[in-house]
């Protein structure tokens, strides 16, 4: 799902899931929007970094979701502190 607004600060762009962390496509295409604006190799580097970190995570809660669904919660629970 997805929500853009406009107001006197800028837009605005939220994405949200429901009971799913998001796909490697849904990140592609929010980090190469940020890719396309950067304007220094370090910005890049940052952009990158963030979009990893989420993609990392996604990728936790799906697997820590399927564990929960069939009632492994002690590896679930592991998974979640990391």
């Amino acid at each position: 799902m997805s929500f853009t607004a406009s107001s006197e600060i800028g837009n605005v762009f939220v994405q949200t899931t429901h009971h799913r962390g998001f796909t490697v496509e849904e990140i592609a295409e929010r980090a190469m929007n940020k890719v396309l604006k950067v304007d220094s190799e370090e910005s890049l580097k940052h952009v990158l970094i963030k979009y990893l970190r989420e993609a990392q995570e996604s990728e936790r809660k799906e697997m820590r979701n399927k564990l929960l669904q069939t009632g492994h919660i002690d590896a679930a629970n592991h998974i979640g502190d990391l």
